[in-house]
Order: C-alpha cells, then structure tokens, then sequence
C-alpha cells in the first residue's frame, strides 16, 4: 500500500512576509521573447506590460505597482556578476528607480553563472563577489536584512555546497559575517528521500526554488502533488530547524519551458483530477497547505514565490493583457508541443490577488482569535 502524506496542520502566523524571484534581463526583442512559451500559444499571451525592457523606467514602475497590489514585500533579484546586464539593470535602473522604496530587495546568485560545471564547479569568483555585492549593495536603505544583516538568496546551493565548497563558505564567513545566506537547498522527489540537518547547517536559512520538481513535475496537476510537497517541507523545516537554520517556504503557479529546452512535462494552473477546477487552483492550495503551514518566525515568516516574471518557464504571476482567448494549441508541427493538450489562460491580475488574499485571510484567521475591530484588519 503507497504511504499516506499526512496533511498539514495550519497554523498561520500573525505577520507574513512575501518576497519573489525577479528577473531584469529582458530586452525588447520577438526573438528573446520567444523564449517564452506563452508565445508560441495561437493567440500569444503576453505581459500587461508588453514585451519589455527591464530597464524601461515605467515597466519598472508597473512592475512596482503590480508587486504592491500583491501585497510583496521584496524581490530576490537574479545576479549574474558584476557588470554583466542583470548587475546593471538592477544597480543603475531599479535601485535608483522613484519607486523604488516601495519594495525591499536582495541577491539572487546565480550560481550555474559564476561556479560553472556541476562536476568540476570553480568557486573563485565567490569572495570577490561577495566583496562587490558588500560595496555595491548592501548599504542600500531598500536592501533586505533579516535581524539586520543583508540577505543573499544562493540558487542551486544543493549542488554547489554539499559535500564540497566548504572552503569558499568558510572564508566568506570568517571575513563577511554579515551576510545572512539563504539557500536554494531543499528539494527531494520522492517518500523514501529525506532533508538532512547537516546540509542545513551551512546556511543562515534554507528554501527551494524548485517547486515544480519536487510536487507537479512528477504526480501532475493534482490535490497529491501539493499534499507532497507540504509533507516535504514539515521535513525539512524540523530538519534546519533542529540545528537552529531557519526555513523558508516557496510556491509556484506552474511550471512550462518547453519554449526553451527539452525534458519537462508542462503542466498548467488547475488541478486535473479535480472537477471543475480554476486556473490559480494550485497556487492557492500551495499558499494554504504547503506555505502558511510551515512559515518560520526566526526569518520573518518569508514566503518566496518562484516567481514574479521568469517567463521562460512560465513561473510568472506577473500580470498579463488578461485580452486573449484561452487556448489549447500552439504554433507548433503538432499544434500541441507547447501547451501537451492543456488549456492556458490570459489570467490578467489573477495570481497577483490570489496572492494578497490568501496572505490577508491567514492574518485575518490569526487576528480573529485575538479580537478585530469591526471584522477588519486591526491597524499597528
């Protein structure tokens, strides 16, 4: 008989945190854009703010906006070294950007772009790294701290920093204890597979940026694929947590980069083995069974959403024109290589308000219990 994934108790904190993946490397171009699954869809499904430029002041300031109604409260921005386009976007056009303020910010480090191989990796671009993202970043009044010391996000730290790499985070530590690093470290795909403490004890907190490979990519659109991946998170967080690493939740609303590369099914945002169900489905449940659940308060109860706009792999919650049919068919041979026979839908606002009114109803529950004000949100 197949083991039972117990369901998760929820138990929503007062005060959550949202922050989310976000990528400056985009340029005005059909051929980049292309890269982009919803693209090739018979009715292409594009941004609300078109097929942008990372560095247009007011795609900034939509993106800005869009993240405010959401109720996120900072971007893990993708960092690909210094000087490199991401690097510029962010430090010259979104750090200096009028709207800035409204939001926090972080490192996302792209690791796979200063590391290399995953056999062979070369970590000597790490310290001077860290030194460049120390001077160019971190005395910025909207960069994120966590107990005052800046936050850097790691991407794929499982690879890069288990059972290797000891000596470059050694060093770090020893001459910029500051930085409290957060990493990428979480991901197992199936029961018999558990998250180990030791691997934990390398960082100041721990999270998985891959949610669809460890829940849809393997058991589908389906109520057993969020059940598993909340399982896989009450591991992990007692795991980090009993050698005092904090753990850090991430959800996604599906998963296609078949626009991009081979190997991976793409599966759409609603349940297939529910009737009737919605696009945002899935989202919604990760946010209330596998995250809320398992928010940690010793890093701010974050929830990361992988993510704001990384449309390559249609992870996006970013706003779309919200004008196209939905759509079934594609642009290609087949007419179905992109979409696999599922439906996609030009969603408009819809995960960004699914977003804030999962994180608002949790503070709402929680509030109830210590007296509101008129059944409305009491006011700090």
């Amino acid at each position: 008989m197949a083991e039972k994934i117990p369901e998760p108790v929820a138990d929503a904190p007062a005060k959550i945190s949202v922050g989310t993946y976000y990528y400056p490397w985009y340029i005005r171009s059909k051929h980049k854009w292309k890269q982009a699954m919803r693209l090739h869809l018979r009715t292409p499904q594009i941004p609300k703010a078109g097929l942008y430029d990372s560095r247009n002041p007011s795609v900034i300031a939509e993106h800005i906006e869009q993240s405010v109604r959401a109720g996120i409260e900072f971007w893990a921005v993708s960092w690909w070294g210094p000087d490199e386009s991401t690097d510029r976007n962010f430090k010259d056009h979104i750090l200096t950007h009028p709207e800035a303020s409204k939001l926090k910010y972080a490192i996302l480090y792209e690791s796979t772009g200063r590391f290399g191989s995953f056999k062979n990796p070369d970590y000597s671009n790490w310290m001077d790294d860290m030194r460049y993202l120390k001077d160019q970043y971190f005395d910025n009044p909207n960069y994120l701290k966590i107990n005052g010391r800046p936050v850097v996000f790691v991407y794929l730290s499982r690879v890069y920093f288990r059972g290797r790499g000891a000596d470059a985070l050694e060093q770090m530590r020893r001459e910029l204890p500051e930085i409290y690093l957060v990493g990428d470290d979480v991901f197992y795909g199936d029961s018999t597979s558990v998250y180990k403490s030791e691997w934990a004890k390398n960082f100041d907190a721990v999270t998985a940026y891959d949610v669809y490979g460890q829940s849809i990519s393997k058991l589908g659109g389906t109520q057993k694929a969020v059940q598993f991946l909340a399982h896989n998170y009450q591991q992990a967080k007692q795991a980090a947590n009993s050698v005092g690493t904090a753990f850090i939740p991430a959800i996604a609303p599906g998963y296609n980069d078949t626009a991009v590369r081979d190997g991976h099914p793409g599966r759409a945002r609603y349940f297939t083995d529910t009737p009737d169900s919605q696009p945002g489905d899935i989202f919604r449940a990760m946010i209330r069974k596998a995250a809320i659940p398992n928010t940690d308060p010793s890093c701010d109860n974050i929830i990361m959403v992988t993510s704001f706009n990384e449309w390559y792999e249609d992870t996006q919650i970013e706003a779309t024109s919200g004008t196209a049919p939905p759509s079934k068919t594609d642009d290609s041979e087949s007419g179905t290589y992109y979409t696999g026979g599922q439906t996609y839908y030009d969603y408009g606002y819809l995960y960004l308000d699914i977003l804030r009114q999962e994180i608002e109803k949790s503070f709402m529950v929680t509030e109830g219990l210590n007296g509101t004000c008129n059944g409305k949100l009491k006011q700090n």
